[in-house]
C-alpha cells in the first residue's frame, strides 16, 4: 500500500516596507559578508546600488539551504532576521554554492556585522586606567566563564556542548572580543608598552578567531589568547 505524504509548500511573501528599512539600516550600506571585496553598496558618487535582500533560509520552498528549516512559514521567512544584506557578487555565490556557506554561517554574518557597526559607533573614550579596566573587564570574565563551561579544551566534549560553544562564540565571545578589542585601540595611550604589545596580540588572537568560528577558515593561523590580557590596565596597589 502507498501512502500520500503531504509535502508543506511555502510562496514568497514580498518584504514589507519596514522590513526593507530595517534592513537597510543594518547594513550601514556595506555588505554584511565580511570577506566580500565590494563592500560598499553604493557606487562612488551615485545613487546606483548593487544591495540584494538574501533570503537565509529561502522565501518559497526548495530553494538554497531549504533543507536546514523547512517547517519554517512564509512569515518567518519574510521576517528581517531570516534576511542578509549583500552585493550581487556574495548573494550569486551563497546561493549558487549552500552547502559552503550554509544558514548559521550566514546568520553569523548578520551578527559580526552588527556588532562591528555597534561597536565601532559606540567605543568609549576613558580618562583613567581604573574607568578602562572597569569597562574591559566583565567581557574578559564572561568569556573566560564560557571557555570554561563550553570550550573545545575540555576533557570531554559532547555534541551538545560543541554546539553550545558554536552558539555562545556568536553570540557573546565575539561581540565581547570585538568590543574589548576596539576599547583598547581607542585608548592606547592609557596603556603601557608591555601592554600594547598585549593588546596587538590580542587583536591577532580576534582576527583569526573569528576567521575559524564566522568563516570556517582554518588557515587564518590560531594565535592563542594572550594570558596577560587577563590583568591589562589593572595596578598593582
Amino acid at each position: 500500500m502507498t501512502r500520500n505524504v503531504e509535502v508543506k509548500t511555502c510562496e514568497r511573501l514580498a518584504l514589507s516596507t519596514e522590513t526593507k528599512r530595517r534592513l537597510w539600516s543594518e547594513s550601514g550600506g556595506y555588505c554584511q559578508n565580511p570577506q566580500c571585496t565590494t563592500k560598499q553598496l553604493f557606487a562612488a558618487g551615485t545613487d546606483i546600488d548593487f544591495a540584494e535582500m538574501a533570503h537565509i533560509i529561502p522565501a518559497s520552498t526548495g530553494g538554497p539551504r531549504d533543507e536546514s528549516a523547512p517547517d519554517m512559514t512564509p512569515q518567518q521567512r519574510a521576517h528581517h532576521s531570516n534576511v542578509a544584506v549583500l552585493c550581487a557578487n556574495c548573494h550569486t555565490i551563497v546561493d549558487k554554492d549552500p552547502a559552503s556557506y550554509p544558514a548559521d554561517l550566514v546568520r553569523g554574518w548578520k551578527e559580526r556585522h552588527a556588532r562591528a557597526l555597534e561597536v565601532a559607533l559606540g567605543a568609549p573614550e576613558f580618562a583613567t586606567r581604573a574607568e578602562a579596566r572597569d569597562y574591559v573587564a566583565p567581557k574578559l570574565d564572561e568569556n573566560r566563564m564560557i571557555f570554561t563551561h563550553y570550550g573545545p579544551l575540555r576533557e570531554a566534549v559532547t555534541e551538545e556542548g560543541a554546539a553550545q560553544w558554536r552558539r555562545h562564540v556568536v553570540a557573546t565571545v565575539i561581540p565581547n572580543n570585538a568590543n574589548v578589542q576596539l576599547a583598547l585601540k581607542r585608548n592606547r595611550a592609557l596603556l603601557t608598552p608591555d601592554e600594547q604589545a598585549t593588546a596587538d596580540l590580542f587583536s591577532l588572537h580576534v582576527f583569526e578567531f573569528e576567521a575559524r568560528h564566522l568563516l570556517d577558515d582554518f588557515t587564518a593561523g590560531s594565535t592563542r589568547f594572550p594570558v596577560a590580557m587577563d590583568t591589562i590596565l589593572k595596578d598593582t596597589e
